[in-house]
């Protein structure tokens, strides 16, 4: 094939991506398969930031905290603009499909140089189909996804010697997450050691460490957190583990410990499906992979459930390094050890192919894609009608099915949490789904509802098909007083 073909091929798998992921997103959302939780909790960030209270969550913690606490992330001011021209919650979603789509550029421009045009079509279309990139815009919005096309732009701006552009990305990269800074600092011990770009590379791991203990020190417990990095907890001797002073400790006192949750089963599970789709190439080039290493060892430590369950959230900013580590491998066997390109080829997309096949099969991804149910509509339907009852300014706990309907609020809290303070409650009996922080069954948190609900006076505003509206009046509580 001519380059100009292979330009063109390029250029319409991105866009077939980007529409068929933004169509697969609408659809999603408009069914409530969506995590409500997250995509309210980024909706809120900026809609608050926009009108006045920089970053405001007010159903993160206890009583709501400004979410730089909770992740160094002023990156998401960049995305302010285009929230505050489309105010809704799928705004964020579709915006994720485009920055991913982007990701493919450089994707495909380094495997272009490294080897050639149709070494870059192949690998444009792995990234496109990559089970983990496809999860992530399954499971909705999440901040660390912006590292993907971050780092790729970064790489390639480094491997064409542009360091004004890289150090723009370095620079953005770490203000997209405190864990980022961690990769950068990585990334400059590779311009050190591979590039022997020695100057550049001390000022980037400098700089990049020094803003992330700056983050972890000062600036996120001024924000409101008392333990940076809760996220990343595990459970060990029967306490929780999540700071990094203490995961550092466990892991010098306990190595056996440490080794055990390694090698487990799970964690096998997850390498193979982590390198499985580009025929575990990356492991030939582990200069380019270890730039990663930050986030692979987070990732073996954590707990075999997140590694399950949350499995895009915390690997995403491994994918540049996994598919820039096996285009070097690619190039190296091709052009080194004089490797017919067609072995390559025949690797990568058989192990492409069954790995897509995997996730094409989930039962989610088949859901989402089969004919919406009257009753469906009929559900969503109600539940959009009642947010419509609730008046913008009014504070609202509710099911976090409607938190991407309500974010746009300064008080908004997931049932049970501030059911007593809010001037509505929105509950949804007929699919209930509650908040994560409520590690209770759903027979537990109706009784928390009833419970919390009797001493209070509330009228019912509305009910269909199973959702109901309440209202808190004034005059009754006065009257019961």
């Amino acid at each position: 094939m001519k380059t100009d073909k292979i330009n063109i091929a390029v250029i319409l798998l991105i866009v077939f991506f980007i529409l068929f992921f933004t169509w697969f997103t609408l659809r999603e959302f408009s069914r409530g398969m969506m995590d409500g939780y997250d995509q309210g909790t980024y909706s809120q960030i900026l809609w608050t930031t926009l009108h006045g209270r920089l970053f405001w969550c007010s159903f993160t913690g206890p009583n709501g905290l400004c979410d730089l606490g909770v992740h160094m992330a002023p990156l998401l001011l960049l995305l302010a603009p285009v929230y505050a021209l489309f105010p809704f919650a799928i705004t964020l979603s579709v915006m994720q499909v485009l920055l991913l789509g982007a990701g493919a550029i450089p994707v495909y421009l380094i495997a272009k140089d490294r080897i050639h045009s149709r070494a870059g079509l192949l690998f444009t279309a792995a990234y496109l189909a990559n089970t983990f990139i496809i999860q992530a815009v399954v499971e909705g919005f999440q901040a660390r996804t912006l590292t993907v096309p971050l780092f790729l732009f970064a790489f390639y701006f480094l491997f064409k010697n542009k360091y004004l552009l890289l150090s723009l990305f370095v620079f953005i990269l770490c203000l997209s997450h405190e864990i980022s800074c961690l990769l950068v600092f990585m990334l400059g011990l590779y311009i050190i050691l591979a590039r022997k770009k020695i100057g550049l590379g001390i000022t980037i791991s400098v700089l990049s460490l020094g803003w992330f203990i700056l983050s972890l020190k000062v600036l996120q417990p001024y924000f409101g957190i008392s333990e940076p990095l809760g996220a990343l907890y595990f459970f060990a001797g029967g306490e929780t583990i999540s700071s990094p002073v203490k995961i550092m400790q466990y892991c010098i006192t306990h190595p056996f410990g440490v080794m055990q949750r390694v090698f487990s089963y799970a964690k096998l599970g997850y390498l193979i499906r982590l390198f499985a789709p580009l025929g575990f190439l990356s492991l030939l080039s582990l200069k380019e992979l270890l730039i990663g290493l930050p986030i692979f060892l987070q990732n073996l430590i954590l707990s075999e459930h997140l590694v399950k369950v949350e499995v895009p959230r915390y690997t995403m900013p491994l994918i540049p390094f996994i598919f820039i580590s096996a285009i070097y491998s690619a190039a190296w066997l091709f052009k080194n050890k004089k490797l017919r390109w067609v072995y390559i080829e025949v690797l990568i997309t058989i192990s492409l192919l069954l790995s897509v096949s995997r996730f094409v099969l989930d039962a989610r991804f088949l859901r989402v894609l089969s004919p919406i149910s009257g009753e469906t509509m009929i559900h969503r339907s109600a539940l959009k009608e009642m947010v419509s009852l609730i008046p913008p300014e009014a504070s609202v706990c509710a099911d976090i099915k409607a938190f991407p309907f309500l974010s746009n609020r300064f008080r908004l809290y997931d049932i049970p949490f501030h059911i007593q303070d809010s001037e509505y409650v929105l509950i949804d009996v007929k699919e209930p789904i509650f908040s994560p922080k409520a590690a209770i069954s759903a027979e537990e948190c109706a009784m928390v509802i009833n419970k919390a609900l009797k001493p209070h006076a509330y009228e019912m505003i509305k009910e269909k098909d199973g959702v109901i509206l309440l209202r808190r009046d004034p005059g009754l509580c006065e009257g019961k007083k």
